[in-house]
């Protein structure tokens, strides 16, 4: 039946290109969508990925988390055939799983199934991506939306982190939660979520990737130009800048009520696919990556300052920022703060041979080991093609990490830990001034 029903809607249209690897198979439709095929194992599954540029950084003033309730009314408004409750009963029926994500950069789309379903597959697709973005369905997610929003007014740990991102970045456009804010949300309109999916949902703003097994390139590639030739042309969008603020910031957010506190040190850092980007990567995994990082035996296990203490890379749509985490009993806390700055001022200790060999190593080891699932190569796939990534990904990140050196890994700290620094905290008191005090002591100002 679904078939059927598509039958009627698509017209065939003409490749522009296909190239084909061992594994990665790359093309184009004439409406300009790109899309990869990458085929994993001989298990009987298809996972789809559409990444879509149209992000939160794209939000309007005063209606942040437009974006996010675009992306999330797919799965809740009704399509040109069918109301959403049935269509949420044929993703059911045919064990499609799906799911909506929306985050600072993007809208991705994901959807699994066994293949022998990829016909309701791709025509579930098709449907939910001509939605009529009905009243009832935006309301509904707006209301969701909302309820989502006061869960975090509860979320410490989200809390402190988010406050450190705020106070580090200029852009509103970039610091604001991809959720939104609730009284912006109050004023989307289902013309605001029609004009933002008219604008950004075009071929030439996103991506199609295909991971799974069992299934023929040649045929995957049909249905490909089958089901999504009909998406309009138009063009790729360019995120907006992003300037960090310089100096000190802190912001404490006082919760009477909790027994410890909640710390994050935000800092900036490099744009993806440089020399000091991937050296950050192994200076987080170094620092505190895991249980034997230096962050870890220092201030957790040594001197019981935190029950757990962490550092990240967090990649924004431009450039990234460097993150330093922990929890710790109230009492700890500013004894806490000293030895983070104390730690990452004395990089010279950590930084050396034998810890970028083993940094290395983990990374080198840890990227396939994240591929297992056809969901997460298809992911990687769609995120390599907005980094201008040709061929796999995943090989050019290892490559990019085998030729960090110890010289630039020293630079990227120098560089990361130097003037500019942003602390977020959730506590039981006011923690700000004594906080910039410890930290004009390590030269911030």
């Amino acid at each position: 039946m679904i078939k059927k029903l598509c039958l009627t809607v698509f017209t065939l249209s003409i490749f522009v290109f296909s190239s084909y690897g061992n594994a990665l198979v790359q093309g184009k439709l004439e409406n300009g969508l790109v899309y990869k095929i990458y085929k994993k194992s001989k298990l009987p599954i298809i996972s789809v990925n559409i990444k879509i540029k149209a992000g939160s950084v794209f939000d309007k003033k005063r209606k942040f988390g437009e974006a996010y309730i675009v992306g999330n009314a797919f799965e809740n408004c009704d399509s040109p055939k069918y109301k959403a409750d049935r269509l949420r009963l044929l993703f059911d029926k045919y064990g499609v799983e799906s799911s909506v994500s929306v985050d600072k950069g993007y809208i991705t789309i994901t959807a699994t199934a066994l293949d022998k379903n990829r016909t309701p597959l791709f025509c579930l697709l098709h449907e939910i991506l001509n939605s009529k973005f009905n009243e009832s369905g935006i309301e509904y997610v707006k209301r969701n939306t909302v309820n989502s929003i006061k869960s975090l007014k509860n979320n410490k740990d989200y809390l402190a982190i988010h406050s450190a991102f705020v106070s580090l970045i200029k852009e509103k456009t970039y610091s604001h939660t991809s959720l939104g804010y609730i009284n912006n949300i109050e004023n989307v309109r289902r013309g605001d979520v029609t004009s933002f999916f008219k604008r950004y949902f075009n071929a030439s703003n996103m991506v199609i990737s295909i991971s799974g097994g069992g299934f023929s390139n040649k045929n995957i590639e049909g249905e490909i130009k089958f089901y999504f030739s009909s998406i309009k042309k138009g063009k790729s969008e360019k995120f907006p800048s992003i300037t960090f603020n310089k100096g000190l910031h802190v912001k404490d957010i006082v919760k009477l009520d909790t027994k410890q506190s909640y710390i994050y040190f935000v800092f900036p850092a490099f744009n993806y696919g440089t020399r000091e980007y991937f050296a950050s990567k192994l200076l987080a995994f170094i620092l505190g990556g895991n249980l034997n990082s230096y962050l870890t035996k220092d201030i957790r296990t040594k001197r019981g300052y935190a029950y757990s203490v962490f550092s990240f890379v967090y990649k924004l749509p431009k450039k990234s920022v460097f993150v330093i985490g922990l929890q710790t009993q109230n009492k700890f806390t500013l004894k806490a703060v000293e030895r983070v700055f104390l730690d990452i001022k004395n990089f010279s200790s950590y930084i050396n041979k034998n810890n970028l060999r083993l940094s290395k190593e983990y990374m080198e080891g840890s990227i396939p080991i994240a591929l297992q699932t056809p969901q997460s190569i298809a992911n990687a796939l769609s995120s390599g093609y907005f980094l201008d990534i040709n061929g796999l990904p995943w090989k050019f990140n290892i490559e990019q990490i085998k030729i960090v050196s110890l010289e630039d890994l020293r630079r990227a700290a120098l560089s990361i830990f130097s003037n500019t620094v942003s602390i977020g905290i959730v506590s039981y008191r006011n923690f700000t001034k004594p906080i910039k005090g410890i930290a004009k002591q390590y030269g911030y100002r």
